[in-house]
């Protein structure tokens, strides 16, 4: 075990699906601190805050704190369609007290953002500078959480980096996200329902997205935005034919019209030249990625 632990580094959401992640990874170098709205219990983790980040302040966290990565936020796209109100306290105000926690303590700050902020691409693959068009409650708030990354960054010189992930995946993900969805069917049955099949998005794994967070926090510096995906693009329905082709399972595959988005983006691929300056490329690609996330299916691949 390593006990000359360089600095302090605190995640909010430390116990989601990229929290616990990239707690196992930082934690070999560093002291954790984890903020969460309820206490779960990780070894890797040295001090477990219940708070909710509306609401937190200095006062909370008696360390000196190098790094804040921000990951704390309601991803579930159609819950804020439903829910806009809890959607924008949460992810932008939530944010915004973040960053002033950032500031007070001196802190280098780590916002993860989402590539839905770019709405329907203009230009394939979307670079940083793309024109940002939020087509959903989700994607609005996390501009707007965006906004007050930059002001904070150019008002008061701090350094702070935005990370737009494209389609993350892997172990533990959420089930509202589409991979999650399509193994949670299998599970109990031998049909496919989904949204639009013809969808196609550059699903990164997760592995490689906690690689890209590490290397951010060790070199960005002042106001930096980087895209974090593969540059691939694939559509759900391929997605499902490697699922069918690894579990070797005999399912149909079906398109529900009531499952599909209003705004439907056709494709998103990313631009990543930018992060990889700083030494990141992907290195799993869809085939091993989808295989990898399945080992902890067992009961699909029986």
């Amino acid at each position: 075990m390593i006990t000359n632990y360089l600095n302090n580094i605190l995640i909010t959401g430390y116990g989601g699906f990229i929290g616990s992640h990239l707690v196992n990874k930082l934690s070999r170098k560093s002291n954790i601190v984890g903020v969460s709205n309820k206490i779960i219990r990780n070894p890797y983790v040295k001090k477990c805050i219940k708070k909710d980040i509306r609401s937190i302040s200095v006062s909370d966290v008696k360390e000196d704190i190098h790094d804040v990565v921000h990951l704390a936020a309601i991803t579930d796209v159609q819950y804020c369609q439903l829910n806009p109100g809890i959607c924008f306290e949460v992810n932008v105000m939530g944010t915004q007290k973040m960053l002033e926690f950032a500031r007070k303590k001196d802190s280098k700050f780590i916002y993860v953002s989402t590539s839905h902020v770019y709405g329907i691409p203009k230009l394939i693959p979307i670079k940083e500078d793309h024109p940002k068009n939020p087509t959903s409650i989700y994607a609005g708030s996390k501009l707007a959480g965006e906004i007050c990354c930059e002001s904070y960054a150019k008002t008061y010189g701090m350094d702070v980096s935005i990370l737009r992930l494209f389609s993350v995946y892997g172990a533990n993900s959420p089930q509202h996200l589409v991979i999650s969805r399509i193994i949670t069917q299998l599970k109990s049955q031998t049909e496919i329902n989904l949204g639009n099949l013809s969808s196609k998005r550059d699903f990164v794994y997760i592995d490689d997205v906690i690689k890209a967070i590490e290397l951010v926090i060790r070199k960005s510096k002042g106001f930096e935005t980087f895209n974090v995906g593969t540059g691939e693009s694939i559509s759900i329905y391929d997605v499902c034919k490697i699922i069918q082709n690894i579990t070797k399972k005999n399912f149909t595959i079906k398109s529900i019209p009531s499952l599909k988005r209003k705004v439907d983006v056709k494709n998103l691929v990313s631009n990543t030249r930018k992060i990889r300056k700083l030494g990141w490329k992907p290195c799993i690609d869809i085939h091993t990625g989808l295989a990898m996330t399945l080992q902890n299916h067992s009961e699909v691949l029986t």
